[in-house]
């Protein structure tokens, strides 16, 4: 039995292996020449797939290729890959998602009006390529800030949130002169409402259409350079939380009114005092994870109940009635670069490794590299794991952690570096 697995990056580079636990071969695929270099995070390793093919544009010469390996599943390992996946499944007739031409599940604006159009609550979203439209539609709607990024991204790629006409503007001008993370020219602009509330995110498993929530976190954010929140650090919530009780209905209708029927998704709320709002929802695995920390809380992850979903879907529906309960306190700590400046050492890394709550950590950098101050996700340098029976621990460890980066724990030392570089947040 194989899966085929598209982009498989990021958190994608573990499902080969998850998937040959139950005894699946994975046939990978690059949604594009190159697409690996564009995307941060190591490739899909060599040795754990059956088969290696790149999507050149024909996709039925594609569907000629694959054929021979009987795949029996298609799964995206990126955002880069969800687009591909679902048509390799809809040519295969292999079970996938609900084949939709308006891209709900990629397109900004798309995704908002077919949650509206469920009966549930999205924010107000104008798609354009034209700035005075975008202007008028702010201005009728009387409220600032509003929040701008392309119609088809992901992640925190090129989101600004603008408080006026002239931020609007350059926002604008800079989204339509760039190209998006998957190296697409943008065309259009969304957009949005700026909400306010309490923000989590949801990782989920579907099988035939019925869902289940694996885990959902609890974001906390801090200000950063120039205003705008930058991702402080994660902690997962307990079923007994009373935001579960509001969240789990609103992201099982989301799944619905998006078309999700197979296959992971990661979404994005907002609690407002209104209630739920979706910011977005992608149709894949959650990026930036490390399984094996996460497993640690939850008894399974994101990865592994894929996998499973794929080998076994009699034994993955045992799971769709069980609530998500961590069995130990976890922090998902976004690392922040200070300063600007070269990383000439990671030597100081192990005074994070020496840390009674460590659990693991992934650097996006290498020593070599170029670092900006943190202002997004894009610009940080990593993430680490503090995982301890003691939540008190965790915090002093945390805060052991931030004053480390305030001291040189990136050995660019004060004052060093080449100009402050900014991305929008």
């Amino acid at each position: 039995m194989h899966c085929l697995v598209v982009d498989a990056y990021s958190t994608g580079r573990f499902l080969p292996a998850a998937l040959a636990a139950h005894g699946i071969g994975t046939v990978h695929i690059d949604s594009a020449p190159g697409i690996g270099d564009r995307l941060v995070g190591a490739p899909c390793p060599p040795g754990r797939c059956a088969g290696r093919l790149t999507y050149r544009g024909d996709l039925d010469a594609l569907v000629t290729a694959v054929r021979p390996y009987a795949a029996a599943r298609v799964l995206p390992g990126n955002e880069t890959g969800v687009d591909l996946a679902d048509a390799l499944s809809a040519q295969l007739g292999l079970p996938g998602n609900v084949v939709d031409g308006r891209r709900v599940r990629r397109d900004k604006y798309e995704m908002a009006a077919a949650v509206r159009a469920h009966g549930l609550r999205a924010p107000d979203t104008l798609r354009t390529h034209r700035f005075d439209a975008a202007l008028a539609w702010t201005r009728a709607r009387g409220r600032w800030p509003v929040v701008v990024k392309p119609a088809d991204s992901a992640g925190t790629d090129n989101v600004f949130f603008c408080a006026g006409p002239v931020e609007l503007c350059t926002a604008f001008d800079h989204i339509l002169r760039s190209v998006n993370f998957a190296g697409a020219r943008n065309r259009t602009v969304v957009v949005q409402e700026h909400l306010t509330g309490t923000e989590y995110f949801a990782n989920t498993v579907s099988v035939a259409g019925r869902h289940h929530i694996a885990e959902i976190w609890r974001y906390h954010k801090r200000p950063g350079r120039g205003g705008a929140p930058v991702y402080d650090y994660e902690e997962p919530v307990p079923a007994r939380d009373p935001a579960t009780a509001v969240l789990r209905p609103y992201v099982l209708g989301v799944l619905d009114a998006l078309g999700v029927r197979n296959g992971p998704a990661h979404s994005e709320i907002m609690l407002t005092g209104e209630g739920p709002v979706l910011i977005e929802t992608g149709a894949r695995l959650a990026g930036s994870i490390l399984p094996e920390v996460v497993s640690r809380c939850f008894g399974t992850d994101h990865v592994a109940l894929t996998a499973l979903a794929c080998a076994d879907p009699a034994a993955f529906m045992a799971h769709t009635d069980r609530r998500a309960q961590p069995r130990t306190h976890l922090r998902y700590v976004s690392l922040i670069a200070p300063r600007a400046g070269r990383l000439v050492s990671l030597d100081r890394f192990a005074e994070i490794r020496a840390l009674p709550s460590y659990a693991g950590h992934h650097l996006a950098v290498a020593v070599g590299d170029h670092l900006v101050p943190t202002v997004d996700a894009a610009t940080s340098p990593g993430v680490c794991y503090l995982l301890h029976d003691d939540p008190r621990q965790i915090e002093a460890d945390y805060r052991r952690l931030r004053a480390l980066e305030e001291a040189d724990l990136y050995g660019t030392g004060p004052g060093t570096g080449g100009p402050d570089v900014r991305r929008p947040a």
